[in-house]
């Protein structure tokens, strides 16, 4: 490891992102304190071998639970980690919107509360980065900017709630902590590999275009923006901002600037793999409504909840951001949608 690595607590495993943040970490020369539930230690632990073998830092995995006190660590791990580690990477979160919402609350809200309490007593601690959300936001128009949170948005789902409750939280742990909040959109896969965590949201749709002959029927007509990066970009900018000396109090969107409409997103899919564009009609607008009703399943609230997100008209200013990234920016869709239809084409329905 090199001579500036640092020791890092990444919480959120086995999101793709927690995956994808301690493996940027350890190949940054870090050393990672992976926090996983038992059932997922497995899974954590192939992460351990892939980086000993590739990457300059390692991988530890920690056996816990983010709504337990002190992470569910025991006390030997609780005073080891307030006395190396240097860095919080919070990504826990639930964002199925098909989950009740007290459980989305406790995982949420409750757990920040609990990883914010633990970093309390780190002594080395340089900074938290708590991932928040630009759905925030919730069913605000026009442009949204970095430092704002509560101006009067109403929230259409329990999961833009309680992201809304923790950033709260976060802020006002900010006189205590060296904390930096990163906001991203909905997460797309690799933007060199097209490989995702899992197949719903976006890549839901786009799926569905990839493997019909037919025109795929879209709910609502597309024409506001939709806010989706790549999952390299978000992880990439993450870090950078936790790292940087002006991210310190800072509130940030890591977004695409210049965002495609829902449309034209799912046109692109749509040419690159060779399929006829989607259509917008009258029995799949018939179909949105009818999924926000109770009886539906929750697989089919989650799907069609996020349609409310490619319905509306906003926009998230990402001028702090910019001006601390530097070069660093979210790739544009035309050059990774390729590879986004490979992936997916590769995949079964």
């Amino acid at each position: 490891m090199t001579a500036t690595c640092r020791t890092c607590l990444v919480t959120g495993f086995p999101l793709d992102a927690a995956r994808r943040v301690a493996l940027e970490l350890a190949a940054q020369g870090d050393r990672v304190l992976l926090l996983a539930r038992d059932k997922f230690v497995p899974d954590a632990r192939r992460l351990t071998e892939i980086t000993a073998a590739t990457t300059p830092g390692r991988i530890e995995v920690l056996v816990g639970d983010i709504l337990a006190v002190d992470l569910g660590l025991d006390g030997a791990t609780v005073r080891r980690i307030h006395a190396e580690v240097g860095e919080v990477h919070h990504l826990a979160a639930i964002h199925y919107l098909g989950i009740d919402a007290p459980r989305m609350r406790q995982v949420n809200v409750d757990g920040l509360r609990e990883a914010l309490e633990l970093s309390l007593g780190m002594v080395q601690l340089k900074r938290v980065c708590v991932w928040s959300t630009v759905f925030v936001a919730g069913n605000r128009t026009g442009t949204v900017y970095e430092h704002q949170l509560e101006k009067g948005q109403q929230f259409r789902n329990p999961y833009e709630r309680t992201k809304a409750q923790a950033e709260a939280l976060a802020r006002s742990a900010m006189a205590r902590l060296p904390l930096t909040v990163v906001r991203v959109p909905n997460l797309l896969g690799d933007s060199r590999t097209g490989q995702a965590g899992r197949l719903d949201g976006v890549y839901s749709v786009a799926s569905s275009i990839v493997h019909h002959a037919e025109p795929v029927r879209l709910p609502v007509p597309g024409a506001h923006p939709l806010h989706v990066v790549p999952v390299d970009f978000a992880v990439q900018a993450a870090v950078a901002l936790t790292r940087h000396p002006d991210g310190i109090g800072g509130t940030f969107h890591v977004v695409d600037e210049a965002p495609l409409t829902a449309r034209a997103f799912f046109d692109a899919v749509a040419d690159a793999a060779g399929r006829p564009r989607p259509v917008v009609t009258l029995q799949s607008r018939l179909g949105h409504a009818l999924a926000r009703m109770p009886a539906w399943s929750k697989q089919a609230r989650h799907d069609h909840g996020l349609l409310d997100w490619f319905e509306s008209d906003v926009r998230f200013d990402a001028t702090r951001a910019r001006q601390l990234l530097g070069a660093l920016r979210c790739p544009p869709v035309a050059s990774y949608v390729d590879n986004l239809v490979a992936w997916l084409r590769d995949r079964d329905d």
